[in-house]
């Protein structure tokens, strides 16, 4: 039976670190916020904005919320995308999307500055993170993934003692690290996930391997079976299954499926709480693979790092414009 990786202490950890920053910050009289862009009021985007406020208030991270209405005209987005881009109190914008009748690529990452894009959508901040320029604002799920590895580095390098490969040529800071000799099978091939992870884990000198869903099942089986590290992010259950993996490996499941509840008659289960239907959220790993690896994160789990991962972000941002080193 894996052991399950504490996402939230990865989160509680990351987001102290970040308000002893907010707070330094704040002595230098710099006081760092984030501004929300929202259009309309769609449930999923209130959701997310309550989430992503709390996150930021634990942080020590001021919250605008810029509330567009509902039926605004592309030019008038751009119109108001481009004001809240210009205003120097705001150190990073976070965009809902998708967006109905408007052109994402054309409305946000057109008109976003590369140093306030938190969450890492410009072509500037995907270029720095293929040639590793630390400058850069980094995606923050692979940030995620990378971090609750990282948090837990001591035990996972222990587990993995037979198979680090020390640097033939010294580079300070990767004579230890965790990643160093590992394989790692990465389940995803999106530019917001697979793509930089993986080329974020070749920085830090592990041999990557690719699947997706059009990948050949014996290739796919072959690639799992002799990953070390499994970091799964297919949009389906069941994608990751006991047979294929190795009972010393570490499994990030970083998807995140929810399905409305039904009992055996096919009626909905009510949360009695809430008064709404239950919700259950699945990865894209079957139950046997918790029964069979070394180590796990639980779903959700990876979300909550992510979260915390735009909070730091935002600090690194509001630092780069204050010229902060």
């Amino acid at each position: 039976m894996a052991k399950l990786l504490d996402c939230k202490a990865v989160a509680a950890k990351i987001k102290e670190d970040c308000k002893a920053e907010a707070d330094s910050l704040r002595e230098m009289g710099i006081t760092p916020k984030l501004g929300i862009v929202r259009v309309g009021e769609k449930g999923p985007d209130l959701s997310y904005e309550k989430g992503a406020t709390r996150t930021m208030n634990e942080s020590g991270i001021d919250v605008e919320v810029f509330a567009l209405p509902a039926d605004i005209s592309q030019d008038d987005y751009i119109t108001e995308f481009k004001k809240i881009n210009a205003n120097p109190n705001i150190h990073g914008i976070l965009a809902f999307r998708p967006l109905d009748n408007i052109n994402e690529t054309e409305a946000i990452s057109e008109n976003i500055s590369s140093i306030k894009d938190c969450d890492s959508t410009t072509m500037e901040n995907m270029g720095k993170v293929v040639v590793n320029d630390p400058t850069g604002l980094r995606p923050c799920t692979p940030e995620a993934i990378l971090a609750i590895v990282d948090y837990y580095q001591d035990e996972i390098k222990e587990h993995f003692k037979d198979k680090h490969i020390p640097l033939k040529k010294k580079k300070p800071g990767f004579e230890n690290d965790v990643f160093c000799g590992l394989n790692v099978c990465v389940i995803n091939k999106s530019n917001v996930i697979g793509k930089p992870l993986s080329i974020m884990l070749l920085n830090r000198y592990a041999t990557v391997t690719m699947v997706h869903h059009m990948t050949p099942e014996d290739v796919k089986k072959d690639y799992l079976s002799k990953a070390d590290i499994i970091i799964g992010a297919a949009p389906e259950r069941d994608f990751i299954i006991g047979d294929y993996v190795s009972e010393d490996a570490v499994v990030i499941d970083a998807t995140v499926i929810c399905e409305k509840a039904f009992d055996e008659d096919g009626n909905p289960i009510i949360n009695e709480k809430t008064g709404r239907q239950k919700v259950i959220t699945y990865g894209c790993c079957r139950d046997d693979v918790e029964e069979k690896v070394a180590y796990k994160t639980p779903v959700p789990g990876v979300g909550a790092v992510t979260s915390a991962m735009l909070a730091k972000n935002l600090l690194k941002a509001c630092k780069i414009q204050n010229n902060i080193k």
